[in-house]
């Protein structure tokens, strides 16, 4: 006889319990938007391009320093002294090497960069997100969807957020770059 209590009071539980539910208040944000839109994304971005233009015109430097120096060989290298026709070679052999290594620590000490700074971008997306979420009372939020409707996209909001904190705070001073390794 108690089961048969236990099951109606379930049964009648599974009953009464949608009419009690509320209906779920989900939300999508277009991250691509956010990451393409934002002013945070933009700082960023400028903030990346400074702080590896001085390693990136060295290499401009580097290059033209070789060029040079291959053109003089390619006009005068018949003329030239063998000694000093071998001491270009050896430079120039010594310029393509430091070349290749300084541009291989530039892309990988920017892809380390680019890396950190959009962990701390998604980080501070995440912050808003969860700010707007929890102050519209939202039950769920996504950031990938096959299908949103417009009604639930709070892109917009998560976009004004943040131009709002972009605006309020200066942008922060890159960490010093390492000039290779």
């Amino acid at each position: 006889m108690g089961f048969v209590r236990s099951y109606i009071f379930v049964l009648l539980a599974l009953a009464l319990a949608p009419a009690a539910a509320q209906p779920l208040k989900i939300g999508y944000v277009n991250g691509f938007r956010v990451e393409n839109e934002s002013p945070l994304a933009q700082q960023t971005i400028e903030q990346i391009k400074k702080e590896f233009a001085p390693r990136e015109q060295q290499l401009r430097d580097l290059q033209k320093e070789g060029a040079d120096l291959q053109s003089d060989l390619d006009k005068n290298g018949l003329t030239m002294a063998p000694a000093d026709k071998q001491a270009k070679e050896k430079r120039l052999s010594a310029l393509a090497q430091q070349f290749q290594q300084a541009q291989r620590a530039l892309a990988e000490d920017f892809e380390a960069r680019k890396n950190e700074a959009r962990a701390r971008f998604l980080s501070e997306v995440n912050v808003i997100i969860k700010g707007i979420a929890e102050a519209g009372k939202y039950d769920l939020i996504v950031q990938q969807a096959v299908y949103s409707n417009a009604q639930i996209d709070i892109t917009d909001q998560v976009l004004k957020e943040m131009a709002k904190r972009a605006a309020a705070t200066p942008a922060a001073p890159a960490p010093a770059p390492t000039p290779g390794k």
